[in-house]
């Protein structure tokens, strides 16, 4: 059963649906996923190109591959991405260190300077997060591992 609260001030009507931990879960993420888009809007990246270039800034030299296994992308949408990363001089391709067959995806010192900056904004989001888990008593270190330790939904 949802629940409608009305707001006399503004006239608008809000409808909140029952909460489910996995519609929590999604709904959060879609939040989350536009607010770091906004902030990436202004360096003319994606969510998804700021998680690159952030894989990329502790893992340099990565295949594609493993870039998607950091960063949820895959397939196409993963090579567009990293496409327009390299476009924009943020990223490079280099012959592989170990298997001159491969390529590996590199950040450049523009992409490294880029994704610091943008990081440094989604800091206050960031603290913003940790302080809510932490006035409802959770632990937020807790929950970016359980978080990150999760399998594949089934």
């Amino acid at each position: 059963m949802s629940e409608t609260r009305g707001d006399e001030a503004s006239g608008t009507t809000a409808i909140t649906a029952p909460a489910g931990l996995l519609k929590a879960l999604v709904l959060h993420g879609h939040r989350l996923q536009n607010a770091v888009s906004a902030v990436g809007a202004a360096h003319e990246l994606t969510a998804d190109e700021w998680l690159i270039l952030d894989a990329l800034s502790t893992h340099d030299g990565l295949s594609m591959s493993q870039v998607s296994a950091l960063t949820l992308s895959s397939g196409a949408s993963l090579t567009r991405a990293v496409d327009r990363l390299v476009t924009r001089s943020l990223l490079y391709r280099t012959p592989s260190l170990t298997d001159r067959r491969k390529v590996e995806v590199r950040i450049s010192d523009l992409g490294r300077s880029l994704h610091g900056q943008m990081t440094n904004e989604l800091a206050e989001m960031d603290r913003a997060l940790h302080s809510d888990l932490a006035d409802a008593e959770v632990d937020p270190d807790a929950v970016a591992a359980l978080l990150t330790g999760l399998t594949e939904p089934h």
